[in-house]
């Protein structure tokens, strides 16, 4: 998938593990948004990788937070771009964030205006960097959260700042969680906004309070407190973490690619609507999935299961213990992906 300076990938059968490498802890910046977002772009393409995983390449550090000294040059770079005085009025505040939104919606929908925009901005982020490193940032973000893939966030140490915006992109979050490695979002303490998008993903995740507590705290939690409140999906000891990971990987690899495209519609784009308009997007991928060859010979299989397994069975003779052990028997039959037969 070409060679990265700050990535390194390896292969375990449909799963690519990418390993983030930036010493001394890893601190997030705009070159390594660069890459990840060409790297990304290309895992969409290829149809062999079924889970993305994300981990840190440097023992014990996940991502540190975003680079700090790139984010004190936007304070000069944002008055050379006059973007200052436009947050400095209600009206000019709207105005910016109308364009901007309709530059990202014109972006979602067109790929040679988001390569163009980000052309455009990069060409004059030696002037000014901040365009280019907000729409780089917003752009591979949302590549990460809507990439047609299991994704996991393999969070094998600290997690601050970006990394935990990042992580908040990806469909699961797995931590270590007895080494009192911590997650945290701390940049209340430096009097700036989580400018990667956790003011917004976080209360969709883990509901409006806790994002609030936990961004206005700037507190850190262990993998037992954020798992409690949703932050991440589970925790692993640090000798079982990438067996535990991988394993939890070829489980979901096994997940049929197009209900996990659809599924991941549903809720991203149901998300940003109304109940009403998320049903007929609900309705929409329904209908894609409907009209596949995998799906019929899948559930054909699954009526194949059902008529040996459980059509058969008289009920009268059957107590409750073993018509429970016959329904586990099946969720679990499905549950290890016996019914989707994919080419590793």
């Amino acid at each position: 998938m070409g060679n990265y300076k700050y990535f390194s990938m390896r292969r375990e059968n449909s799963t690519l593990w990418v390993e983030i490498k930036n010493p001394p802890v890893n601190f997030l910046t705009v070159a390594m948004l660069e890459e990840l977002f060409d790297l990304v772009k290309k895992v969409s393409k290829d149809d062999s990788v079924r889970v993305f995983i994300l981990t840190g390449g440097i023992e014990d550090i996940y991502i540190m937070h975003f680079s700090i000294p790139e984010l004190l040059v936007l304070t000069k770079d944002n008055k050379k771009l006059l973007l200052n005085l436009y947050v400095k009025t209600k009206l000019t505040g709207t105005f910016f964030k109308y364009v901007t939104t309709s530059t990202n919606w014109l972006m979602d929908w067109f790929g040679w205006y988001e390569t163009l925009m980000l052309k455009i901005a990069k060409g004059i982020s030696g002037y000014s960097s901040s365009l280019y490193l907000w729409f780089i940032m917003h752009r591979m973000y949302m590549a990460i959260e809507r990439l047609n893939k299991i994704t996991i966030a393999a969070i094998n140490g600290n997690c601050n700042g970006g990394g935990t915006e990042l992580s908040a992109c990806f469909d699961f979050r797995l931590m270590i969680g007895d080494q009192e490695f911590t997650i945290g979002q701390p940049e209340v303490l430096i009097n700036i906004v989580p400018g990667g998008g956790s003011s917004q993903r976080l209360p969709r995740l883990i509901g409006r309070a806790k994002a609030l507590e936990f961004m206005l705290r700037g507190n850190q939690l262990n993998a037992q407190e954020a798992q409690r409140i949703g932050l991440i999906t589970g925790f692993f000891n640090k000798a079982e973490f990438k067996n535990s990971v991988q394993e939890f990987a070829e489980l979901m690899s096994k997940r049929p690619m197009m209900a996990v495209d659809a599924i991941k519609k549903c809720v991203h784009d149901g998300m940003e609507t109304t109940l009403r308009h998320g049903l007929s997007i609900e309705m929409e991928q329904s209908l894609r999935c409907l009209d596949n060859e995998e799906t019929i010979e899948t559930m054909q299989e699954y009526i194949r299961y059902l008529d040996k397994h459980v059509n058969s069975i008289d009920r009268q003779k059957m107590t409750t213990e073993e018509l429970n052990r016959v329904v586990q028997e099946t969720v679990k039959h499905m549950e290890e992906g016996k019914l989707y037969k994919f080419k590793h």
